[in-house]
């Protein structure tokens, strides 16, 4: 008698975008940003419009940024410098940067607790007769 084919399981797809899990990786990625770049998430990709480089060499290996902010551009020109850059704003900013990553899990955590019943109503009456079922999703 021949043995039967197991059956593969399903996998659910993910169902839309929610919203809540991108606004708490934009929060991960503007503590990323502010601590090891000195620049927000905008001025990490166009800091050269916003504000003129201050980098300047005064020897053979120092590296002087007066305002610590190092961009996308600065990163492509002058890797080496920027990179010394970024590891002395990671060596500055690791215990804020760690203490602010702990209170954006806990705050986040907190809020989808208490605001679960509310999402869930705006999403069951405003946002899925507008939109459809699979496109959005506000609810943790």
């Amino acid at each position: 008698m021949a043995r039967r084919r197991m059956k593969s399981k399903r996998r659910s797809r993910p169902r839309g975008f929610r919203v809540l899990a991108g606004l708490e990786a934009a929060a991960y990625a503007s503590i990323l940003s502010r601590g090891l770049m000195g620049t927000s998430i905008v001025g990490l990709f166009g800091g050269e419009d916003i504000r003129a480089p201050l980098a300047t060499y005064t020897g053979p290996m120092q590296y002087i940024n007066a305002d610590g902010a190092v961009t996308l551009t600065e990163l492509a020109s002058s890797p080496d410098l920027a990179l010394m850059a970024i590891m002395d704003n990671a060596r500055q900013n690791l215990l804020p940067m760690a203490m602010a990553s702990i209170a954006t899990g806990v705050s986040f955590r907190i809020a989808k607790s208490v605001l679960r019943r509310p999402l869930s109503s705006v999403q069951r009456n405003l946002i899925n007769p507008i939109l459809g079922k699979g496109l959005i999703r506000v609810t943790a």
